[in-house]
């Protein structure tokens, strides 16, 4: 009797024990928050008749407004079979199902010139939020060296001569929007063919009321070369208090050392909300709790990062610790050509160095809405809504495992059109609206004629031109695109000006893997090799026996002594731990977007 009474003893501590279990996950699942940006909602419109042809889209020409359908990438939807309605003024009407189209738009939407695309991935325009425009002439020859901090580099490797004439940069900027990138922040102030949004002198309509900053230097001056790990009083701009009222992309922590770190210590008394911080290479799980409260973004530039440092932002830990992450590709020299190829090589990191923390869908917003949002432009910018500015680009689909691989995985080929939103004026003559800026010929010459040429002003060249781009005939408009620098005294560019004078400069495509496109592997002479083993499945130099993260790349850094940085000493390194500040099981995050405070979960 008494080994009965013993058995039904443990036997209800057993059930006990899972009834407890189960009540705290379900506890955890409802009071507790993953800051894993989820999967976007997907919505079925209707069917759209694949084109008789091989081409991605059919064009009904109408009037000047434009009405788009296919798979449309709302930031948290995608519409199959979706629309985009796009006003005279290039400004969007509506997004969603035509079905639940508004039926004041219904006269707008008949008239519209109509771009049926069954298997084309609907985006808003690319958003580059960092590269040097004036330096894109030339890559970087692999020398195997890998810098500590970039003041190495900076005083021993000057290959890179400035440049800002107006056909070198005309033809950077078109490397850009070839695979849709219709607005970048080109740290040179230049006119051209993207919207250079930290520009003072950019002809388009203002974007944003506060002011964007670059700053290559934001503590000492070009002519310095001091690796200062020390002292904040001795930067040559000690006495700095952040002078800018709008948005501030400073380089910040570039390198692997304690004197790279020690830039973002200096700094971190003035980081607000209106600090893009660009590279962050050298930062620690201190620093990224402090940028996620104070509400500051990353700009990251992983192959530009692994090319000169070996190593790369740690955005694993800064992603779970809820700081906003935008893509940029830095220049040309060490950087990627095109968003196309950073976008590959952020994907490549991802899958193989960081545990896939990103999903597609997140790599798709590092180049949309996250830089609008870190810029404060997501009210003009960065995503398909009414009121925000038509900035379109249709991809090829075909084939993709999902629509956001259609954007991750674009090329000037797969490219099907660019659209932008854009203002022009000269006296009282003033023109808004979408014009092309690139894409299938078969498209562009379907499109309306003010569409396609925009306002000519008594220019009578012809403004945009046939080009062959890896078997595809394609049209791009640099004329259109340069008409207006007659007012300062220049002559439009046409393609055979600008190939003329960009004999010596990097290509404009390739239509494979770039020549000498900087590495996407890390490595470091005598520390690492980035390659991936049994015995190193992370491929960081430390063996999985002695690694606290295993399976997510955390290479010891200069800055971080002999040891992996584990500052909550609970065995799991900072790099892969969901709350690396603290060693319980539960942590505070935050949203990325709304700032808000999330509850997590450290299981």
């Amino acid at each position: 009797m008494g080994e009965i009474i013993r058995q039904r003893s443990w036997l209800t501590i057993i059930v006990s024990i899972l009834l407890l279990s189960v009540l705290l996950y379900l506890i955890m699942l409802n009071g507790y928050k993953d800051n894993r940006i989820a999967d976007a909602k997907v919505i079925f419109c209707e069917v759209i008749l694949t084109p008789a042809t091989e081409r991605v889209c059919e064009v009904v020409t109408g009037s000047n407004s434009l009405l788009i359908k296919g798979n449309v990438l709302d930031p948290d939807i995608i519409y199959h079979g979706g629309e985009v309605l796009v006003d005279e003024t290039g400004l969007i009407r509506y997004v969603g199902c035509s079905e639940n189209r508004p039926e004041e738009l219904d006269a707008i939407a008949l008239g519209a010139t109509k771009i049926e695309c069954a298997e084309g991935v609907v985006s808003p325009g690319l958003i580059n939020s960092h590269d040097h425009l004036n330096y894109n002439n030339y890559p970087l020859a692999e020398t195997g060296k890998r810098y500590d901090h970039r003041n190495d580099w900076r005083s021993s490797l000057s290959p890179f001569p400035y440049n800002s004439s107006q056909e070198k940069v005309t033809w950077a900027e078109m490397r850009q929007t070839m695979v849709g990138t219709t607005s970048i922040v080109g740290s040179g102030n230049t006119f051209g063919f993207v919207r250079n949004l930290d520009s003072e002198n950019e002809h388009w309509e203002i974007v944003n009321q506060t002011e964007i900053v670059s700053d290559t230097f934001p503590l000492e001056s070009p002519e310095d070369y001091i690796q200062n790990d020390r002292e904040c009083s001795l930067y040559s701009k000690k006495n700095r208090l952040n002078p800018y009222p709008g948005v501030y992309v400073p380089h910040v922590a570039e390198g692997v050392n304690e004197a790279a770190h020690n830039e973002f210590i200096c700094l971190s008394k003035e980081i607000e909300r209106n600090f893009a911080i660009v590279h962050g290479i050298a930062l620690d799980a201190y620093d990224g709790k402090l940028i996620a409260e104070r509400g500051a973004s990353i700009i990251w530039s992983p192959r530009s990062n692994v090319a000169l440092y070996g190593n790369t932002a740690p955005v694993k830990m800064l992603k779970n610790q809820g700081v906003l992450i935008s893509l940029s590709t830095d220049w040309t020299p060490t950087g990627s050509m095109n968003l196309g190829r950073e976008l590959l090589c952020a994907d490549e990191l991802n899958k193989k160095y960081f545990g896939n923390i990103f999903n597609d869908r997140e790599l798709w917003l590092m180049v949309t809405y996250n830089p609008a949002v870190a810029l404060q432009i997501d009210d003009k910018l960065g995503s398909l809504k009414p009121g925000l500015f038509g900035d379109i680009v249709i991809y090829d689909g075909r084939g993709k495992d999902n629509p956001y691989r259609a954007v991750i995985e674009a090329n000037v080929k797969s490219t099907v059109l660019v659209l932008q939103r854009s203002l022009f004026s000269q006296g009282n003559s003033v023109y808004a609206g979408s014009i092309a800026l690139y894409g299938d010929s078969e498209i562009l010459k379907a499109l309306p004629e003010h569409e396609i040429q925009a306002p000519r002003f008594g220019f009578s060249k012809p403004l945009c031109e046939l080009i062959s781009v890896c078997g595809v005939e394609k049209t791009i408009c640099p004329v259109r695109e340069t008409w207006w620098t007659i007012l300062e005294g220049h002559t439009p560019l046409s393609m055979d000006d600008l190939y003329k004078k960009n004999q010596d400069s990097y290509p404009l495509f390739f239509c494979g893997e770039p020549i000498d496109e900087p590495t996407c592997t890390p490595f470091r002479s005598g520390e690492y090799t980035g390659i991936i083993a049994n015995n190193d499945l992370d491929g960081d130099g430390i063996l999985n026996i002695n690694d606290n993260c295993k399976n997510i790349f955390n290479p010891i850094k200069l800055m971080d002594g002999n040891i992996q940085p584990d500052a909550d000493n609970d065995g799991i390194g900072d790099a892969c731990d969901r709350c690396p500040l603290d060693a319980g099981k539960m942590c505070n995050s935050f949203n990325p977007y709304t700032k808000e405070i999330i509850n997590i979960f450290d299981g």
